[in-house]
């Protein structure tokens, strides 16, 4: 499955392999990160074909592990396919015992209500974040998990109101400021926004996805040397854990590839470069070839940028 934004693929590729590898912590934080951020696309990754099939290797796997179990064979004597299998199958019985749970406090209301919502039980799901609020009228979590499962309902009003709710509440730790702070630029308040993103700095000033976040509202502020400033500092974050923050690195040289352009600085064209060599690493050849061409408008004697031209166009012909 490939969709059209780089970071909902390797969000997706993220969740997938850790469905595959029995990583049931990784694929849950990373399916949160799209229903929060992607909600129109959580139930198409749910219904598509490819999730089907790892869900049904999961089974099969989950059998496998039953039989191993009906043996005898001790943990560890089983191989690394079996230990996947009884992970997954842990995964499975967690989501269960969570919906089989009547929670009690604010978090398993909302840990409730997510797994109600991937399984589509929007109803009850609606219900559990309502509940969630009442002990916590202000929680950001519960506020965007009740919008979000809204719009997979199709309730777009009902959502934007919650979302208003969101936009005007208090918040005070680093998360509810960028996700407040997510929020309000979705909705073209970038000046707020870039308030959440500063204030969530003064805690965590060496956060990399904040300053992500902060350079990429300058870019949508026209703040364009501020946000190369800022975006660089991500970038040399993200570069110190480059393989888990490959797909974060490539959006930040990407935002600082926009503001770039707008300021038509050639001394900045490595920038575009960067990016391409990104993402033909990660087999994204036509948008590797959209920014080797990119830093060609302003430099074309460079003999390796016009050499990964060629070679990206050879391999997608």
């Amino acid at each position: 499955m490939d969709f059209n934004d780089p970071m909902l693929n390797e969000l997706v590729d993220k969740i997938t392999k850790g469905l595959r590898e029995g990583n049931r912590d990784e694929a849950a934080r990373y399916m949160d990160i799209v229903i929060e951020q992607y909600p129109e696309v959580a139930n198409i990754l749910m219904q598509s074909v490819e999730f089907q099939n790892i869900m049904a290797e999961n089974e099969e796997a989950i059998m496998e592990e039953e039989k191993a179990q009906e043996a005898q064979i001790p943990i560890q004597n089983r191989t690394d396919e079996e230990r996947q299998a009884a992970e997954q199958e842990r995964m499975i019985n967690d989501m269960n015992a969570m919906l089989e749970k009547d929670p009690e406090t604010l978090e398993e209301f909302i840990q409730k209500g997510t797994v109600l919502t991937i399984t589509e039980q929007y109803d009850e799901a609606i219900d559990c974040f309502d509940k969630a609020l009442e002990l916590d009228n202000g929680n950001i979590s519960a506020l965007i998990a009740k919008a979000n499962a809204y719009e997979l309902m199709g309730r777009d009003e009902d959502a934007i109101a919650v979302y208003d709710i969101v936009m005007e509440t208090d918040v005070s730790e680093v998360y509810d400021y960028m996700s407040k702070g997510y929020i309000l630029e979705n909705n073209e308040r970038f000046e707020d926004a870039l308030e959440c993103y500063e204030a969530a700095l003064k805690i965590e000033p060496q956060n990399a996805n904040i300053l992500f976040l902060k350079g990429s509202v300058l870019v949508s502020l026209e703040k364009y040397e501020k946000a190369i400033d800022t975006l660089d500092m991500a970038i040399e974050l993200y570069q110190t854990n480059y393989y888990e923050t490959v797909f974060e690195l490539a959006n930040a040289y990407h935002n600082k590839g926009v503001a770039l352009g707008k300021l038509k600085n050639a001394e900045y064209a490595p920038a575009y470069f960067e990016i391409g060599k990104i993402l033909e690493k990660k087999e994204k050849y036509e948008k590797a070839l959209e920014n080797y061409e990119k830093c060609l408008e302003f430099d074309n004697t460079n003999s390796e940028v016009v050499e990964a031209v060629e070679r990206v166009k050879s391999i997608l012909e």
